[in-house]
């Protein structure tokens, strides 16, 4: 379920008007010379506060990707009054370079580190997958190493891999986890009067997304909940990056987020990739499991020790489709960051911490399919949706599967709860029944045939019926049960500090994702995209 990119019908409408910070105002005499100058001083101080928007680029290729499609501070019209008024606005994110206009990286300090100069391919791997995994493009992996039919790979070749020198990101902090987590902090967040209030060309855009006819809200909700990311990082990106937000008219329609990509246009898409981006510098600093920073260019920093998860996610999603250069002007002090002030206030003072308690405890989840039933483990941890978020999903299949077609055998709920989500093969289910997905502990279904599915809004008790594995929703090539946790929005690990146990099993990492073990006492079943019971078999008892 990585960020899609099948065909998509163009995109239909128009974006959103910004709202403007207000200040304080002044004591004016009444002559007429300090009226001029009053205004004068007013005119000038609303300038200073505005969002900043950058250039189109060089003129050697086009709008830098990510940076330069935001209007001008002319064609933007004026932001209407958001809390916090000026003399509250919070103050500027915390970075040790204290940067306006620019954010640098430096060498790391006393070393110098290369990435691996080679890679050794292993079974499944395709040059695409390799590509991505070290954020090269796929011509410039060929052109190296030669290759001009990419289906020609063989198990033991070593392909070469460009040198890198490590540099370091410096220290940030600009927004809470759980402001870039689908957190308690959305918990009355109404996106469709917000966008409303804006009145800009998002409350006029429709799309057509797997096969539904959706409104700006709606894609950004679908997108929000799948991926859980937030919607205000979603949000204050798009106007950013093209003023969707608050402009009737702004000039970007097709890459409103701001990737050139043909393969990825619509606002369904460039949200999809940017949550997915989100959740991979999220994840890979929460986790520790990738610490670097990928730029367009192939460029290679650190994440600095100190910067947190949220940040982490904004410094990366940044860095992918940039320069460093680039990616450092979006992320100073009046870049992105001023655009999220003017949009909502003050991140910080809606923060909610600890968002993942130290001690975290799994309630008793039941192995999901009928007693007596053997499954068999097909997919050890990998990412809850999306091939970048946290590894939180485990995939099993029941006997009775033949290729895509909806098994026979039905997937059980594995605690009681309620059904919040029920569509495109997702089924959710809230274990705390309060029915928002970012509170508490939540169930992921995926892959649930419709016919026979839980309805939206069922009440279920352990054992009852979810739906039977097909190949519906996301991307898939053989009917399947695709089942995650999410605790207060954030996917949870699966071998992390709370460990992913299903009956007495508990799911242990491998080297990879989707390989991985469940273990209990003395036995072990290892994921295997193969039905032989005694490597991967489990009954339900």
């Amino acid at each position: 379920m990585d960020d899609p990119i099948p065909p998509s019908s163009p995109p239909s409408s128009p974006p959103p008007r910004r709202e403007r910070l207000r200040a304080r105002s002044l004591p004016f005499p009444a002559s007429v010379i300090w009226v001029v100058l009053g205004t004068i001083v007013v005119l000038w101080g609303l300038w200073s506060v505005r969002p900043q928007t950058r250039g189109a680029g060089d003129g050697s290729g086009g709008p830098s990707p990510l940076v330069g499609s935001s209007p001008t501070a002319a064609e933007r019209p004026a932001l209407r009054p958001i809390e916090p008024v000026l003399d509250s606005v919070p103050p500027v994110p915390h970075t040790d370079t204290g940067a306006v206009g620019h954010l640098e990286l430096t060498p790391r300090v006393g070393e110098e580190e290369s990435l691996p100069d080679s890679y050794t391919i292993v079974g499944g791997d395709t040059l695409g997958l390799i590509a991505t995994r070290f954020e090269i493009s796929l011509d410039d992996l060929m052109e190296l190493n030669g290759i001009t039919d990419p289906n020609t790979l063989q198990v033991g070749q070593v392909l070469l891999l460009p040198r890198r020198v490590a540099l370091a990101a410096p220290y940030q902090k600009l927004l809470p986890d759980s402001e870039v987590i689908l957190s308690p902090t959305y918990q009355d967040f109404d996106l469709c009067a917000f966008v409303t209030e804006q009145g800009g060309f998002l409350t006029e855009y429709r799309e057509v997304v797997e096969g539904s006819d959706l409104d700006g809200v709606e894609i950004i909700e679908r997108v929000s909940q799948r991926y859980s990311v937030g919607p205000r990082p979603l949000v204050a990106m798009l106007e950013y990056q093209s003023g969707w937000v608050t402009q009737k008219e702004p000039e970007e329609r097709a890459y409103p987020m701001g990737l050139k990509d043909p393969a990825r246009a619509g606002l369904f898409f460039q949200l999809s990739w940017a949550a997915n981006r989100l959740n991979q510098g999220y994840y890979g600093k929460f986790t520790g499991r990738d610490l670097q920073l990928y730029f367009k260019d192939g460029t290679r920093a650190l994440y600095d020790e100190e910067t947190n998860p949220g940040t982490a996610a904004l410094q990366n999603v940044f860095a992918v489709g940039n320069d460093p250069d680039a990616w450092g002007v979006a992320l100073a002090e009046d870049g992105f960051y001023a655009t999220y002030l003017a949009l909502f206030g003050d991140p910080w003072a809606r923060v909610v911490e600890p968002l993942i308690p130290e001690s975290l405890e799994q309630p008793t989840l039941a192995l999901p399919w009928s007693s007596g039933e053997i499954w068999y483990y097909t997919g050890g941890p990998h990412g809850g949706w999306g091939d970048l978020s946290g590894w939180a999903a485990l995939d099993f299949v029941p006997t009775e599967t033949l290729g895509c077609e909806a098994a026979t055998q039905w997937a059980t709920a594995a605690a009681a709860g309620k059904v919040i989500r029920s569509e495109n093969g997702e089924v959710v289910l809230d274990l705390d029944g309060d029915g928002f997905v970012g509170t508490g502990w939540t169930l992921l279904y995926m892959h649930m045939a419709s016919a026979g599915r839980a309805g939206l809004g069922s009440e279920v008790e352990r054992g009852d019926i979810i739906g039977r594995p097909s190949c519906e929703g996301g991307f898939s090539d053989a009917a399947h049960l695709h089942i995650a946790r999410r605790y207060n929005g954030q996917w949870i690990e699966a071998d992390g500090a709370t460990p992913f146990m299903l009956g007495e099993w508990r799911a242990q990492f491998a080297s990879k994702s989707y390989d991985g073990y469940l273990v209990r006492g003395d036995e072990q079943r290892e994921a295997c995209a193969c039905r032989q019971e005694e490597l991967n078999g489990i009954r339900a008892p």
